[in-house]
């Protein structure tokens, strides 16, 4: 569900009636994460109609959102205060400078873009983030028990209504498996996981191994 390309405003509609709904439970434990680890600042990328930098706002938590769409970004700010900063910019380019965040989201981002995308974001989140500072990452995890299948059943419905390569993307991401090949294929050391939605969305949260070249 990250925002890869500009969505209009219908997708904001959506996003903030039911896709928002749905993700209150992934909000919920990212701003518990956050709240552990106090960051001084924090960059959600693909932040959409923004209910997550409300949320970290409202516990105390400075947050900048960054989304493609200028449909999301004019969203976010209206349902905001004007102390939460949005800016419309690309993940695959972060208009910010080199470790200037304290903690940067990737929240339901890279399961849509192909796996060579999911690197791009993966560096510039690397690029941005402070030395020993953390990604929190929330991504689908296939499952691995038959009583999550109704719950897995139910999220695949929704990415196969994206359709075309959104669908496409989310399959290959879920036939290499999931959230959890993403800690196996890059220098990265798991803080914390945490299961939702009977373990079928894995949060995340990570730190850089430094002495690794990413874009090597």
């Amino acid at each position: 569900m990250g925002r890869g390309h500009s969505y209009q405003k219908g997708t904001v509609w959506f996003y903030s009636h039911f896709i928002d709904l749905l993700l209150r439970p992934v909000r919920a434990g990212v701003v518990q994460v956050c709240e552990e680890i106090r960051p001084e600042n924090v960059l959600d990328i693909c932040s959409g109609t923004g209910a997550q930098c409300l949320l970290l706002d409202r516990a105390g938590i400075n947050t900048v959102g960054l989304d493609l769409s200028e449909a999301m970004v004019k969203s976010a700010r209206r349902c905001s205060p004007p102390n939460v900063r949005y800016v419309r910019g690309s993940a695959f380019a972060l208009p910010f400078d080199d470790q200037a965040f304290a903690c940067v989201l990737l929240i339901l981002a890279l399961h849509e873009h192909t796996h060579a995308e999911q690197l791009t974001m993966l560096s510039e989140a690397y690029r941005v983030l402070r030395k020993e500072g953390t990604l929190i990452l929330a991504e689908y995890s296939p499952p691995e028990h038959g009583s999550d299948r109704l719950v897995w059943s139910f999220i695949t419905m929704i990415e196969r209504l994206a359709g075309g390569d959104h669908y496409r993307n989310f399959r290959a991401f879920v036939e290499a498996g999931g959230a959890e090949s993403l800690k196996g294929n890059l220098p990265l050391s798991v803080l914390a996981r945490y299961p939702l939605f009977s373990g079928t969305i894995s949060l995340l949260a990570f730190r850089f191994n430094y002495t690794v070249d990413l874009h090597s």
